[in-house]
């Protein structure tokens, strides 16, 4: 008998698309606030906040992600998930957040990282009965952020 090790994500939208991220780089999700542009930063990058005496860089997920959102005319980014990874905080825009999913690695699907939509970007596709959630790979996409390319 196998012993399924469950772990949970935090679950959100972007462009309409249910996704999610580890809940152990996740330390707080705060309502969208002002973000101060920051001259001559990567695209992706759509400036700072001002978080309790910390200034965090907020990251565009759709942009990062590509052509996600191609036939969506707007989208309104509500939320910021503040995360933590490797002493590097970061704030990712976000749509919603829908909450936190418990599930297993038995219900991944990891064929889905070999999709060019996402890449390495994404660890899988995790199904939950009818829900169908795309499981980012936070930590790949803060090295491609950063520019840190695997040796």
């Amino acid at each position: 008998m196998s012993v399924e090790t469950e772990f949970e994500v935090l679950s959100f939208n972007v462009c309409n698309q249910e996704m999610s991220f580890d809940v152990d780089f996740v330390e707080i999700v705060i309502d969208k606030d002002e973000i101060t542009p920051v001259p001559k930063s990567k695209e992706v990058i759509e400036g700072v906040i001002n978080l309790r005496g910390r200034i965090i860089p907020v990251v565009n997920l759709k942009k990062i992600l590509g052509g996600i959102c191609q036939n969506i005319d707007s989208v309104e980014f509500r939320k910021i998930i503040i995360t933590k990874i490797r002493d590097i905080e970061v704030g990712f825009l976000v749509e919603n957040v829908k909450g936190v999913l418990r599930t297993s690695h038995e219900e991944i699907d990891q064929s889905f990282r070999d999709v060019d939509t996402y890449g390495k970007k994404a660890k899988g596709l995790i199904k939950k009965g009818e829900r169908l959630v795309v499981y980012l790979d936070i930590e790949e996409i803060l090295n491609e952020i950063i520019g840190i390319e695997e040796v």
